[in-house]
């Protein structure tokens, strides 16, 4: 009895300190309560499922037991895909194998025997050795919180991911060489203290990796902004420079037409004349975008100013934007990027080949947004954004993935094609405001 009640506790110790590991590197499908509720019951049939196995089945059978059973507590729990939870349930056992083996051969050095010494029964020392684990995986977790943010890139957790296996395998032989008499007591420490630390780094490794990863995106975030920033003063440095002539103009203009009126009699149909022509010369205006929403036409004419610099052909087609209710950082992220892509597209193209045009239309309750634009081939895969062609590529794509995260923050659908040399990407968005 005493046997079956501890393979509830320890289960329930491992459980939670595989929910702080996991709580470190992925987000929680539900809620706080029912996150810890089903993880209680999932506990509680693990260890029922532990007791009912045959006493005499090997060990390897009952690895692959419990490493199916954490497995499956990622899936529920959390929100990732099926390798990236492979890949944290292998970290995470490979880690609780390397603290356990450090503390077990720990005791055996301590204690001189000249065997081994099995630890299963006694329950303080395994009290320790789950609150040594227990105290690693949250600190991990706190600094994880608190320094590094979420991961871009599941590939990055394939090198400790491997080096998980590898101490898996060690310490089965490291144990098997001391039993043979290869290997003594101090050696073997020795051992358990390397493939601990082995393990303890590779997990570390995956934050220091994302850490980097977070300060190198920000650096070319800020490179960007300040090209942003560039060619936002040169927009409205030339549409300034083009009011003051303007208003230079204005002045001449009612100097004549003050001259015209102080003529006795006043030649009426001169002055008609006189200021019809005034209109049709007018036709031309500061602003190639007006959808009566100030923001919105600032980075819409600023996209223009940058397209007609560089000798390129864009052409917007919008109605009245005045009632559009989305956060205008998530708009300015969707269109900026994309016009972006498609100014670099067409750049690649003779002068006479580059051409965009652009939709901004708000239809009841949806903003409606579309780029067409000239292009070299573009191998388009359903549901994935195109991958950037910049060189390194490492160092750029930025800006496709933070389309993506807005799209599905609004939840949107969006489609994209590339045919007779025009890709087109189309999107809508619900006309409501989402912090």
């Amino acid at each position: 009895m005493k046997e079956y009640l501890l393979t509830y506790l320890w289960s329930g110790l491992e459980c939670y300190a595989a929910i702080l590991l996991f709580d470190g590197f992925s987000e929680r499908k539900h809620r706080s309560g029912i996150h810890w509720l089903i993880a209680a019951c999932f506990t509680v049939l693990m260890a029922t499922g532990l007791n009912l196995l045959d006493p005499g089945l090997a060990n390897l059978g009952k690895i692959l037991y419990v490493c199916a059973a954490f497995f499956l507590l990622h899936c529920i729990l959390y929100q990732s895909g099926l390798l990236f939870g492979l890949y944290m349930t292998i970290i995470y056992y490979a880690t609780m194998g390397c603290v356990d083996n450090l503390c077990a051969t720990f005791v055996f050095w301590q204690s001189g025997e000249s065997t081994a010494i099995d630890l299963s029964d006694q329950v303080p020392v395994s009290i320790i050795i789950h609150m040594i684990e227990i105290l690693l995986f949250y600190l991990l977790n706190r600094i994880r919180k608190s320094k590094v943010t979420a991961t871009t890139n599941w590939k990055w957790y394939t090198v400790p991911t491997l080096l998980s296996i590898v101490s898996i395998l060690l310490i089965p032989f490291f144990g098997s060489c001391f039993q043979k008499g290869q290997m003594d007591v101090f050696p073997l420490f020795v051992c358990a203290v390397f493939l601990a630390f082995l393990q303890t780094a590779a997990m570390f490794l995956v934050s220091w990796m994302e850490q980097n990863a977070h300060f190198r995106e920000e650096s070319l975030s800020l490179r960007t902004r300040a090209q942003a920033q560039q060619e936002s003063i040169e927009a409205l440095s030339a549409a300034y420079a083009q009011q003051r002539k303007r208003t230079h103009d204005f002045q001449a203009h009612l100097d004549t037409l003050s001259g015209m009126l102080a003529q006795q009699p006043p030649d009426t149909r001169a002055l008609q004349k006189y200021v019809q022509g005034l209109r049709a010369s007018q036709t031309d205006r500061i602003l190639l975008v007006n959808t009566h929403h100030a923001a919105l036409d600032a980075l819409l004419n600023q996209k223009a100013f940058v397209a007609k610099n560089r000798k390129i052909d864009i052409q917007f087609s919008v109605n009245d934007l005045s009632a559009v209710k989305i956060n205008m950082v998530d708009l300015t992220i969707l269109i900026s990027n994309t016009l972006d892509n498609a100014i670099e597209a067409c750049e690649k193209l003779p002068e006479d080949d580059r051409q965009i045009f652009v939709q901004v239309l708000l239809e009841e309750d949806v903003l409606f947004y579309s780029v067409r634009n000239r292009s070299l081939p573009v191998n388009v895969q359903p549901g994935q954004l195109p991958v950037t062609t910049k060189i390194p590529p490492a160092l750029h794509g930025y800006g496709l993935q933070n389309v993506q995260t807005t799209l599905r923050k609004y939840h949107s659908l969006y489609a994209l094609n590339y045919a007779d040399g025009w890709f087109g990407f189309a999107t809508d968005l619900p006309n409501t405001l989402i912090s």
